[in-house]
Parts: C-alpha cells; sequence; structure tokens
C-alpha cells in the first residue's frame, strides 16, 4: 500500500494524548494541564527523524511521496535546534540536508505536549532542476508537534518557478534523550 499525506497525518494525530475530562464537567470542559516535567524542558534533547510523507501543491502525480530516509535534530535549547538527515527524494534523487531550526512560538498542549513553530534556514542536495544537484539554500516554515519522546515535523517547501514545485512534507521522529 503506498503512504499517502492524509494517512501520514492520520498515524501522527492518533499518537497524541486525550485531554483528561473532570467527572464533575460531564466532558464539558479539560481539567488545567499539569505542567511539563522537568525532564521535558530542561537540557539539550537528541532526536532521530524519518524521512518524509510528501505531498505536491502542482502537479503531485508526478512526484514520488514516500522519501524515505533518517536523520538527526539535535536540541540545543527550547527555541534552537540543529537538523542532519538523508533522503531519497521526490524525484528519486539521494539528498542530504543541514539545517538550524528557530521556533520561537511554543503552545503547551498539556502534559509533556508541545507544538512549536517556526522556521529552518540549511542547505540541502540532489535536485538536478536546481544547481544541477548541487547544494543550494532553504529557508522553510515549520511545525513541531512533539509529546513525551515521539513527534512530527510538517514543513512547507514553497514553489520556485517552473523549477520546483512546492510541497508539504511530513516526518515524524523519536527522542533519544
Amino acid at each position: 500500500m503506498k503512504p499517502t499525506f492524509a494517512s501520514a497525518c492520520a498515524v501522527v494525530l492518533s499518537l497524541l494524548p486525550t485531554p483528561a475530562l473532570s467527572a464533575a464537567d460531564n466532558g464539558v470542559s479539560r481539567e488545567p494541564a499539569a505542567p511539563a516535567s522537568a525532564e521535558a524542558d530542561s537540557g539539550p534533547q537528541l532526536w532521530v527523524t524519518s524521512g518524509f510523507v510528501s505531498h505536491h501543491t502542482r502537479h503531485a502525480d508526478r512526484y514520488r511521496s514516500a522519501n524515505t530516509g533518517i536523520g538527526v535534530e539535535w536540541h540545543v535549547s527550547r527555541r534552537w535546534q540543529l537538523n542532519a538527515g538523508h533522503y531519497t527524494n521526490s524525484v528519486n534523487g539521494a539528498s542530504n540536508y543541514v539545517q538550524a531550526g528557530w521556533a520561537p512560538l511554543s503552545l503547551d498542549l498539556g502534559e509533556r505536549t508541545r507544538l512549536r513553530a517556526g522556521a529552518s534556514l540549511g542547505v540541502v542536495n540532489g535536485y538536478r532542476s536546481v544547481r544541477d544537484g548541487g547544494y543550494f539554500p532553504t529557508l522553510v516554515p515549520m511545525l513541531a508537534l512533539e509529546h513525551r519522546r515521539i513527534g512530527a515535523n510538517l514543513v512547507y517547501i514553497p514553489s520556485l518557478g517552473n523549477r520546483v514545485d512546492g510541497a508539504f512534507a511530513l516526518q515524524v521522529k523519536a527522542r533519544l534523550y
């Protein structure tokens, strides 16, 4: 079965915790979220990341949507991270990336669950239509949903004229420490 962007999103959403409900309110409101543990907020974190499931905004039938690969995220603080990885891109090329990510917006969604928003700046290679497959700069908006030791990243790659068709790319990750 070929993975789709929608099915990948459904899997990630199914992994999220269900909010606790108070018996007194008949399920109308949530109890206040427990504060995030010190473990979740302190010190650096190392995550291992998957490749991507992508959905292109133009000419989707021309592209591979299962972009297998592996990478790492090193969270140096709550807002800053370094990313590096390797994957098979949407045009069946081998791609490598190195990025610095900044996520100044953060929303705590409950016990050790956080939604972060920001952008990543870096370089990627492996796309023949851009610099003959060589490295080129990237700047992409990103959302990260993290719950304890699992998470997901969603990035948007903008279209660039007739050389790059934009895409949404979903990546899952697991925290090593």
